[in-house]
């Protein structure tokens, strides 16, 4: 008797079975089990297959549903399923260890080998002898260390009619009239599978030979100036050995002559470009080619790379550093439009100098295109954006420092290169300015009074040296106002007009004469510059002369009780120390800004001799 024990193949990761002859010995202490199992082997030959009760565990296969091609065939000929799944674009087969198993999705079972009723190899299910009862829906299941994958296929078997050499189920091609065309058999993928394959062709029951309309070669039927006659239906038969027995298999054609024709395709890219990279950079190159016309699209487009005199494919494997994308094809008015990608992840020092071919395979002709990728130049366009960018950063940088401390280093060059600036001294002028400010009038604020004769003083004439002409302190006693100010005015450089919120409201004030004789200098004659120090905060703009705050609206004013917030890690209670009587630093700081510049350099006469 024979026992089965079960062998993998490490090449191909598949699980089948093997049958070795066990000593005779040995049946003579078989029990009832062995028995059972032995009958159950036999029946088991008889179907063809043997059945592991194994589920196809669809709950943890990535599954991809059923393929739209089919495999026809009649009893009694060879049917080979090749598994759909393209597993190459699934992960790295030469890398990647996997196994494939198939199962029958009548019964849910697995498909193994048994003597000469089914062979497994490679990715492919062979049936010899297919009968009626085989046809149907097959499961071809891929599974890796991490992943597993499925995909139905779909067997046909079909009796044949006896009054007809056509076989019951056939797939269609088309071929354009008027041109040499070709019909391709759908066995040509089984050629690499079998030893001494042989292909016949016949157009209906009659044996096609080579002569002036038809050349049969191999897996392909030329046919030379299609004519609409030549319609029909055409049949391949492969004649093959496998394990030395003969077998043969068959596949019809339904061949439709379109009265359409397709022009030469054209590539629109590359057109022998030289490209210039950089070494590590990646890149991507499209070859486009333009079908014009109508028909059907048999043009194959591939990129190639020459080595050492001899033409190399580019790999489809994604995973490779050099590789080519899949063919895409979108349909235009004028015809087809064909592109195809070569991609570099990496370019290497051994991509340099190489001609990259983009070919184009079609009935019409071959038409290429070349690129060279040559080393790029040394770039200095990023060098100069660099130091464009610094200079750009620092001169932005810049005018916001001058923007926010103008005041502090207009102050800093003055005291340190004072013979910039022209000296005072001879233009007429006996004061640096004038301090106006409303009298303390029955119920205004004396703050504007004390800050004029005691804070402004101190800080002007006693720190900064100044010289400053206050009414009721430098004027003579007796002397007219109008004449004093009037006078006073003359001889000042700047005019310093105080004011509270209350000082400016009252129309005694309103009509106070130092007021109205500086305001009208400074904007009718325009012979002095004015400054405003604002003591207290102005909640009502609109009760303030129209003259002020026309003057306020113009330049601005001083405001001796605002602090501003600099930083944002400002201190509120600095600003609470605040007051109009004792302002801040930044303060002070501007109203020497506006101060009249006290420098070294002397006036030059140009029309003295």
């Amino acid at each position: 008797m024979k026992s089965v024990k079960h062998v993998v193949d490490s090449s191909s990761r598949r699980v089948f079975t093997e049958g070795n002859q066990d000593a005779l010995g040995t049946t003579v202490d078989m029990g009832w089990s062995s028995l059972i199992f032995l009958l159950a082997v036999l029946w088991a030959a008889e179907c063809g297959v043997i059945s592991t009760k194994e589920p196809l565990g669809s709950g943890s296969c990535r599954d991809f549903g059923q393929a739209f091609e089919r495999t026809y065939s009649i009893p009694g000929e060879v049917a080979i399923l090749k598994c759909p799944l393209q597993i190459h674009y699934l992960f790295n087969p030469v890398e990647m260890p996997y196994n494939v198993t198939w199962y029958d999705e009548r019964t849910g079972s697995e498909i193994t080998e048994l003597e000469q009723s089914v062979m497994l190899k490679k990715t492919q299910v062979w049936f010899f002898n297919v009968t009626l009862q085989q046809q149907g829906k097959y499961t071809c299941v891929v599974r890796t260390v991490n992943e597993c994958y499925k995909q139905a296929t779909v067997l046909v078997v079909t009796e044949m009619m006896s009054e007809s050499c056509v076989r019951p189920q056939r797939g269609l091609q088309r071929i354009s009239a008027h041109v040499n065309d070709l019909l391709a058999c759908p066995l040509r993928r089984y050629l690499a599978s079998v030893d001494s394959p042989s292909i016949k062709w016949y157009k209906n029951c009659e044996l096609l030979k080579e002569d002036e309309k038809f050349a049969p070669n191999k897996d392909m039927l030329n046919i030379r100036k299609v004519h609409l006659d030549d319609a029909g239906f055409y049949t391949c038969k492969m004649t093959f050995r496998l394990a030395g027995v003969n077998h043969e298999m068959g596949e019809t054609i339904e061949c439709e002559v379109k009265d359409e024709n397709l022009m030469k395709p054209q590539v629109i890219e590359p057109v022998n470009e030289i490209i210039k990279l950089e070494r590590g950079s990646s890149f991507r190159k499209d070859c486009i080619v333009e079908v014009r016309g109508k028909g059907i699209n048999m043009v194959d487009v591939i990129w190639k790379v020459l080595l050492e005199s001899e033409e190399e494919l580019i790999s489809k494997d994604t995973s490779h550093r050099v590789h080519q994308k899949p063919m895409n094809e979108s349909q235009t008015k004028d015809g087809y439009l064909i592109v195809r990608t070569l991609s570099l992840s990496a370019v290497s020092e051994e991509d340099f100098y190489l001609n990259f071919t983009c070919m184009v395979s079609s009935t019409r002709g071959q038409p290429t295109g070349q690129i060279t990728l040559v080393p790029a130049d040394p770039n200095f366009s990023l060098l100069i954006g660099l130091l464009l960018g610094s200079v750009a950063l620092l001169f932005v940088m810049g005018v916001l420092l001058c923007t926010i401390f103008k005041v502090e280093l207009a102050l800093w060059v003055r005291t340190v290169f004072p013979f910039l600036y022209k000296t005072t001294d001879g233009d007429g002028k006996q004061y640096d300015a004038y301090i106006a400010y409303p009298r303390v009038l029955e119920g205004s604020s004396e703050k504007a009074e004390i800050f004029a004769m005691s804070t402004l003083p101190q800080v002007l004439e006693g720190q900064y040296g100044y010289k400053l002409f206050i009414l009721g302190r430098d004027g003579l006693p007796g002397e007219a106002v109008v004449d004093v100010v009037q006078d006073a005015l003359s001889r000042c450089r700047r005019l310093l007009l105080l004011y509270t919120a209350s000082s400016l409201c009252s129309p005694e004030a309103q009509e106070w004469a130092e007021q109205q004789t500086g305001l009208y200098r400074a904007l009718v004659e325009n012979s002095m510059s004015v400054v405003l120090l604002e003591l207290e905060e102005i909640r009502e703009p609109l009760r303030l002369p129209h003259s002020v705050s026309l003057l306020k609206d113009k330049q601005g004013a001083l405001q001796a009780w605002k602090r501003r917030k600099r930083w944002a890690f400002w201190d509120r209670k600095s600003e609470e120390r605040v007051t109009s009587l004792k302002p801040s630093a930044r303060f002070w700081r501007e109203v020497r800004y506006h101060m009249p510049i006290r420098g070294k350099a002397k006036q030059r006469n140009w029309f003295s001799f």
